[in-house]
């Protein structure tokens, strides 16, 4: 086909032929055919309403493009797989795609005021808006539709379409507008780039979801080989393990920005076939062009880009911007812009969050300084020996700024600068996986070097396309002509990898939890050699080392294997990431804390994020990243000495992202700013903690056994009711085997062929899901989060990980401490209490956590306490102390907000630690205190004790009153809850309670909400994330008043209790305390290991 009749600028859109009355005459006329042709079908009933409209309205759309000159062709329910919509038409004019139409039944109208489409019409209008040139129509309505967006007005008929017959008519000159809008429709000059991103990272999804479907079609021999073919290819010469979904997404990238980058190089596009284009590119941009040029090459038949509607009209809109009116420092932007418009989820996917400059300037700069202070080079970064790696290169910001550095360096120096950044190009290695923003950092690189007067040649920049990871010694064959400049700088980054001494590593590696399978390098185990993670891996911290298998550890393995143990002839160097901090903190990474203090010499913590978990997105250094964040630096100037540990100093940056940033440029190594941290091996990377917080017994010690709590991993076994779980167990009972899968929501763990014994405790008859199921199940409550008591499905085959323990050593006698261990407490009671056994997510709905029984059998003989400890206290105080009053102890000390607030800092390294005071009488003070907060917490379930003001059942005095009441029918479910804290009201859907002070509806554990989530979970639709249709089963009406009075009452018992609490906890601390060391010193911690283990010593009565 030719392709200049395919590439017509704007400014050849066409006009109508003759006079606009010409124009609208023949239009007239279509419409009339129109009218006739449709309605003796919808009068006789003869096909369905929206069929009726296909061959007349292709005819309408036919003579409507002869009448502006638009030669027009449609293609019938083209098929965008990923967005499972069918659009009834594509449209070609002159043989080039433009659009898509969508035929509705007559009346039900097109999006915007008025409309009232039905479910599925909402779901497909969602998808429909991802298109860039979208006709809608009901036969009575049109309107023209881009992104989304009206274009222009909508036309209407006159006259009904069943009846008008040959009288049908526009009602006004509107059809011709919106039919010439549709059909003479190119893409147009952007006059911002963010608008071509925004283009681009649209249409290059819908090209990843062509090439998948294409890839589907292929494996079942529905269409000839082409996209398997490069799949091939790809997983033998560049990526073994490569996924069909991340193929078609590194292909669809790719594709895209090599279009971008030939744009912006300045090739014209017009005539050309999209290999050529990559030709082009190739003479200047090798590794890109040769890329794009094999992805588009056709072998025989139609081209790709024939066969690809998103990429003919991607091309099509990079064809029409220029360039050249753009500034070339928006680049730095341009994949993180395009990334978030393309598919939030492969970002997160992907792990990428892009540097921001300022602070990348730090790091570099940082390690400029050490290179120079600590490692004498007299130059810095700009030192001829000084090898610089960032091995997870993105867009180039980190090289890009050791740039900028280096030419400071030799300005100040007065050398030759433009001799020493051409040497410095041989020195600076970049690897990056994907070559979309590979493209990228090219495309800075050119431009930086040509804003400092330099031209280099593609070959002399040491950027590859590789994995990082890859294990080196995995053999490769000899790959074929075309696919050799990929290969080879495949093979190129290996030689760097395994031959190459590097004195510098930085970067912002990604983050991706459970990448087992992305380990390469870091988990071979070769040669019956461990492998390099082992490193990394601590003593007695087994059940936590799955931490390790995250992206950015492997990354921190790699770099401090090449720097510090690749090449021992040269042991010196520098590492230094951006990364999440739990490294700095988790017990899980103990082994790694001990490994960079044996290997380093010196290390500095830049602390990004100390106000934790979740921060306000003011505070955030990467707006997106919830998680901490750290700059970590580690150095050494000689062989390891593996017997003293490195220095090192902390700091923290608090306040906003702009003043975090004024920070970072103010400071330096020798600030007076830094805090030396503990030199025990494992130790967190903070400072050394005031030592009334080392004095204190950490919780894990004072009571031995702690236990993950249920993990379901389906969230529609739990429910605020019964009855909603009768019925879910219901549906799945009586539902075909086929349908069970999808409804259980089937797990490794759990799938409907596995026979199990069903009670929760492991006791009962074994037996799958695949037969007959008994319609009555077992239905147990339990605490689901904190202060939410709810009911789950009692069936360890619809249960992941029930914990058994947990259940047998359930009964009357039971209380349960729910806290975080691995994640920092911030804000709320430190530890929560419940009297049913707790979820896995109890304490905050989220991060999971640890329960830890009062006592480690169900009969409440063996107290779950440090063994020794209670006969020590004993002694100490002169008075007989049970389980049951350390246990109260902790709830008092622990269980308010002035707990984490007096320990702001030293909770940042995660894990609870007790102070137990020696003072008797405070001793007695702390546990009634702490017998009420019990009792309250279990909703008077626990700790009962009429003559001491706790009767069984929550505070009754403390319920407020029901104002309107809540109505309790169907369709009236209230589906929002509101405060109005001028009244003290409390507004649930239409009804109203109060009073309810501000602390209680303010009241909140480590960040979550109480009263709101607890409503969240019982509103009219909700807010749970739905696992299966079976959480399509909700409550029909509201029955939960009394219930929610209860939890005021409780929580306004809570905060009247705080300002005592807090009291106490002062008396404490000024007061003598047990040390810690003195228990050691006792041989009482740590505990043995048999007291961190429950005891079954009687058959469980739950399920009997």
């Amino acid at each position: 086909m030719d392709r200049s009749a395919r590439t017509r600028s704007a400014a050849d859109v066409p006009r109508p032929r003759g006079s606009a009355e010409a124009y609208g005459a023949v239009l007239e006329a279509a419409v009339s055919h129109f009218g006739a042709s449709v309605a003796p079908i919808l009068q006789r009933g003869l096909a369905a309403r929206e069929d009726t409209l296909r061959a007349p309205m292709v005819e309408l759309l036919v003579a409507a493009g002869q009448a502006i000159g638009c030669p027009v062709r449609a293609h019938g329910e083209v098929r965008l797989p990923d967005l499972a919509i069918r659009p009834d038409y594509l449209i070609d004019v002159d043989g080039a795609p433009i659009g898509y139409v969508e035929l509705k039944a007559p009346g039900r109208g097109v999006p915007g005021h008025g409309w009232h489409p039905t479910a599925r019409e909402r779901r497909q209008w969602v998808q429909l808006q991802l298109l860039p040139n979208v006709l809608y129509t009901d036969g009575q309505s049109f309107a023209v539709y881009r992104w989304g967006e009206l274009q222009g007005p909508v036309a209407r008929m006159d006259g009904d379409l069943q009846r008008a017959g040959a009288r049908l008519r526009p009602a006004d000159g509107n059809l011709a507008l919106v039919l010439h809008a549709f059909l003479a429709w190119r893409p147009r000059p952007h006059r911002r780039l963010e608008h071509l991103v925004r283009d681009a990272a649209r249409l290059c999804r819908l090209l990843r979801d062509e090439v998948l479907d294409a890839l589907g079609q292929e494996r079942l021999g529905g269409r000839v080989r082409l996209f398997s073919d490069h799949l091939a290819d790809w997983r033998t010469w560049l990526f073994p393990h490569l996924s069909e979904e991340l193929f078609a997404d590194a292909y669809a990238q790719t594709v895209t920005f090599g279009l971008l980058l030939a744009r912006r190089s300045g090739i014209e596009f017009e005539g050309k076939e999209l290999p050529t284009l990559g030709r082009e590119l190739a003479k200047n941009h090798l590794l890109v062009g040769r890329a794009l040029a094999i992805l588009t090459e056709d072998h025989g038949g139609p081209s790709i880009e024939q066969r690809s509607v998103a990429l003919q009209t991607l091309r099509r809109a990079i064809e029409a911007s220029d360039w050249t009116d753009w500034r070339t420092d928006t680049s730095d932007q341009l994949y993180e812009r395009f990334l978030e418009l393309y598919d939030r989820a492969v970002r997160r996917g992907s792990g990428s969050y892009f540097t921001p400059q300022p602070v990348a300037d730090f790091m570099v700069q940082f390690v400029d300084s050490i290179l120079h202070d600590k490692l004498k080079r007299r130059l810095g970064l700009a030192d001829r020996d000084v090898v610089v790696v960032d091995p997870a290169m993105g867009t180039g910001t980190f090289l890009l700024s050791v740039i900028a550095r280096v030419a400071k360096t030799i300005a100040a120096d007065h050398g030759d600068e433009p001799a020493e950044l051409r040497a410095l190009l041989g020195r600076l290695v970049g690897f990056e996986r994907q070559i979309a923003p590979f493209a990228v950092a090219e495309l800075r690189l050119h431009q930086d070097l040509a804003a400092r007067g330099l031209e280099v040649a593609d070959e002399k920049v040491r950027f590859y396309v590789t994995d990082t990871l890859e294990d080196p010694d995995v053999e490769t064959l000899v790959s074929p002509y075309v696919y050799r400049p990929i290969a080879d700088s495949r093979a190129q980054a290996i030689k760097v990898k395994t031959e190459e001494r590097v004195m510098v590593v930085l970067g912002n590696p990604p983050y991706l939890e459970r990448a087992k399978n992305q380990g390469g390098l870091v988990l071979a185990s070769n040669k019956g050699k461990s492998s390099m993670l082992d490193a990394f891996r601590g003593t007695g911290t087994g059940r936590l080392e799955f931490k390790l298998h995250n992206l950015n550890i492997y990354f921190w393995r790699w770099a401090t294997w090449k720097v510090f143990e690749a090449h021992p002839e040269h042991p010196e160097g520098v590492v230094a990431f951006v990364c999440t901090s739990a490294y700095t903190t988790g017990p899980g990474f103990a082994g790694m804390r001990e490994y960079l203090r044996r290997q380093a010499d010196w290390g500095w913590i830049i602390d990004l994020s100390p106000e934790g978990h979740q921060p306000e997105v003011p505070t955030r250094i990467f707006p997106d990243v919830q998680q901490p964040l750290c700059i970590g630096v580690f150095g050494r100037a000689k062989a390891a000495d593996t017997e003293t540990p490195a220095r090192i100093r902390y700091v923290a940056l608090s306040g906003t992202r702009q003043e975090k940033f004024d920070a970072l440029e103010a400071l330096t190594a020798a600030s007076g700013r830094w805090l030396d941290c503990p030199t025990k091996w494992s130790a967190p990377f903070r400072p050394a903690s005031q030592a009334i917080w080392n004095d204190c017994i950490a919780l894990a010690d004072l009571m031995p056994w702690q236990s993950p709590g249920i993990k379901a991993n389906r969230t529609w076994v739990y429910a605020p009711d019964e009855e909603t779980l009768a019925k879910r167990w219901r549906r799945l009972s009586l539902a075909p085997v086929a349908e069970r899968p999808d409804l259980m929501k089937e797990t490794k763990d759990r799938a409907i062929a596995v026979a199990l014994s069903p009670h929760f405790d492991g006791t009962g008859q074994p037996a799958s899901l695949t037969g007959d199921i008994d319609p009555q199940v077992s239905i147990m409550r339990v605490s689901f989060r904190s202060f939410d008591r709810q009911y789950v499905i009692a069936d360890r085959r619809v249960v992941d990980r029930a914990r058994p323990d947990l259940w047998s050593t359930y009964g009357k006698h039971q209380t349960y401490l729910t806290t975080l261990f691995a994640e920092s407490v911030t804000s709320g009671p430190a530890v929560v209490f419940a009297a049913e056994v707790p979820d896995n997510d109890h304490y905050m709905g989220h991060h999971g956590g640890k329960t830890i029984p009062r006592y480690r059998d169900v009969s409440g003989h063996h107290p779950n306490i440090a063994p020794g400890l209670m006969e020590h206290l004993s002694r100490q105080l002169g008075s007989d102390v049970t389980c049951e009053d350390v246990f109260a102890y902790v709830a008092a000390v622990a269980s308010h907000p002035g707990f984490p607030t007096r320990f702001r800092s030293e909770l940042r390294t995660p894990g609870v630690r007790i102070p137990l005071t020696m003072n008797p009488d405070l001793w007695r003070t702390a546990v009634g205190l702490g017998e009420r907060v019990i009792w309250l917490q279990t909703y008077g379930e626990r700790y009962v004790c009429p003559s001491a003001g706790r009767p069984s059942g929550p505070p009754r005095e403390l319920r407020p009153d029901v104002l309107v009441p809540i109505p309790g029918v169907p369709d009236r479910m209230p589906e929002s809850i509101t405060y109005d804290r001028d009244s003290s009201i409390l507004y649930v859907g239409e009804g109203a309670l109060g009073p309810v002070p501000s602390a209680v509806w303010d009241y909140d554990v480590c960040g979550t909400q109480v009263v709101k989530k607890w409503f969240d979970y019982r509103s009219k639709r909700p807010r749970v994330r739905k696992s299966s249709p079976l959480n399509e089963i909700v409550a029909s009406k509201w029955d939960f008043t009394d219930d929610l009075r209860n939890l005021l009452a409780v929580l306004h018992g809570c905060v009247l209790l705080e300002p005592q609490q807090d009291d106490v906890l002062k008396a404490i601390l000024d007061g003598p305390l047990l040390k810690a060391t003195e228990l050691e010193d006792l041989g009482m911690l740590p505990p043995a290991d048999e007291a961190k283990q429950p005891i079954i010593d009687v058959q469980s009565p739950l399920f009997q």
